[in-house]
């Protein structure tokens, strides 16, 4: 999410699975609320996807 609200998202995203890029755009429009990777973010990220770490790490290992 850039300072400007635009939503920007790399081409590679659309070899990922659905839940992973849900994954990535609900943590870009928690930025639009909290731009940092501060606890609140993390809190709020938690309310909206609780499962959003197990997202992450498999879109981690997708796209290594």
């Amino acid at each position: 999410m850039s300072p400007g609200g635009r939503l920007l998202l790399n081409p590679d995203l659309i070899r990922a699975p659905m839940e992973s890029i849900d994954y990535v755009i609900t943590h870009e429009l928690c930025h639009l609320l909290i731009p940092s990777h501060s606890r609140r973010f993390y809190e709020l990220e938690e309310s909206v996807m609780p499962d959003w770490e197990k997202h992450k790490q498999r879109l981690e290992r997708i796209m290594a």
